[in-house]
């Protein structure tokens, strides 16, 4: 009833090349075992992109709350600015002077930022893409 699609990223299947890598490996996990419709899966997956999406969210917000809490609001800002990711290497320079208690937390912080800053860049990317398609 179903068609089986294939594994490589060439198959010519417009939206399965459009996902994230993460996101083919659980449509065609789900494809195999389960045999949903396309259109429930493409369900599955929004809601599924749209919880990863809201947990990076959080954590990006509690990061800068966690930045302007220690005494770095300038980070916070800039990444509500849209200026991440930023260089690391650059921040430990500057604060060099730092306990090394203060400065691991600091980074954690920054580098879940970064993360999440590059998932924004590569989530309007994809858009920019599929619009270049239409």
């Amino acid at each position: 009833m179903f068609r089986q699609m294939s594994r490589t990223s060439g198959s010519g299947c417009y939206y399965l090349n459009s996902m994230s890598p993460e996101s083919q490996e659980m449509y065609l996990r789900f494809d195999q075992t389960t045999r949903r419709s396309p259109y429930r899966m493409s369900r599955i997956l929004a809601r599924h992109q749209l919880l990863i999406k809201i947990q990076q969210e959080i954590e990006a917000k509690e990061a800068c709350d966690w930045l302007r809490a220690a005494g770095f609001p300038q980070y916070a800002q800039l990444y509500e600015d849209s200026q991440f990711p930023i260089d690391i290497v650059a921040v430990k320079k500057d604060h060099d002077f730092l306990d090394k208690d203060l400065v691991e937390p600091l980074f954690r912080r920054l580098n879940t930022l970064n993360k999440c800053a590059s998932m924004k860049l590569d989530v309007n990317f994809q858009r920019k893409k599929r619009q270049g398609f239409s």
